[in-house]
C-alpha cells in the first residue's frame, strides 16, 4: 500500500483528455458536467457530446439555472476557476485512494509515473479498470517495479507486453490509454513499445 499523491504528469493527462469548460455541458452520455469532467448528476440528460469539445454540448443558461435550482447546487454556470480546481482535486481523490490501496508484490513500490498513469486510467474508467485481469497481472509482476533490479532483455519485453495489455481498456480511448501506458513506463528500463490492443 502506497501513500502517493497525483503528480503533474498524471494531472496533465487527465486534464488534457477530459477537456475543460467553466460552463455546464453534456458529456458523451448527455449527463451535465463542468470543469474537467466533473459529473454534476446522472439524473438528467442533455445534448450528448460526440466531439470531445465541451463547447459543442453546452447547456443554455436557462437549462443550467434550472438544473442548479432543481438540485440545490449552490452554484450555476459558469463556475469559477477556483471551483473547477476544487472539483478536480475532489474528483481525483477517489482514484488516488484506490491506486494507493492496491496490493503490490513484497518490497515493490510504484514510481510516481506508474502511480499517475494508473490514477488517470482509474479516474476515467472507474474501479472496473483496476480489477481487470490484465491490471491484476501487471500488479503481480515484480519485474514491473523499479526496485526489482536489473532486467534481462526477455524480461524487459515481457514487461512491455504486460503494460500494453493492462492499458488495453476501452477501444474508444486508444490515444489516452497509450499516453497512460507511455507514462507508466517513464524512467523504467522497459518501454511502451507495443501500442494498446496490438497484442
Amino acid at each position: 500500500m502506497s501513500s502517493l499523491s497525483l503528480g503533474t504528469d498524471g494531472a496533465k493527462i487527465i486534464k488534457d483528455s477530459e477537456g475543460f469548460c467553466l460552463k455546464f455541458y453534456g458529456d458523451p452520455k448527455g449527463y451535465p458536467t463542468v470543469g474537467w469532467g466533473h459529473l454534476i448528476t446522472t439524473k438528467k440528460t442533455y445534448k450528448k457530446n460526440t466531439t470531445g469539445d465541451p463547447n459543442d454540448s453546452l447547456l443554455t443558461q436557462k437549462e443550467a439555472d434550472a438544473l442548479s435550482k432543481d438540485l440545490s447546487l449552490g452554484y450555476t454556470s459558469p463556475i469559477t476557476q477556483d471551483k473547477a480546481d476544487k472539483f478536480f482535486t475532489s474528483d481525483t481523490s477517489s482514484a488516488v485512494d484506490a491506486v494507493n490501496a492496491l496490493t503490490l508484490p513484497k518490497g515493490a513500490a510504484f514510481s510516481q509515473s506508474q502511480f499517475d498513469a494508473l490514477v488517470s486510467a482509474r479516474f476515467n474508467c472507474g474501479d472496473a479498470f483496476l480489477i481487470s485481469n490484465d491490471v491484476k497481472t501487471l500488479l503481480k509482476t515484480p519485474q514491473i517495479f523499479s526496485n526489482y533490479g536489473k532486467l534481462t532483455s526477455a524480461e524487459k519485453d515481457t514487461c512491455s507486453k504486460v503494460v500494453s495489455k493492462a492499458f488495453s481498456y476501452d477501444r474508444n480511448l486508444k490515444t489516452r490509454r497509450n499516453a497512460e501506458a507511455t507514462l507508466f513506463c517513464k524512467d523504467m528500463t522497459y518501454t511502451h513499445k507495443y501500442p494498446v490492443y496490438t497484442l
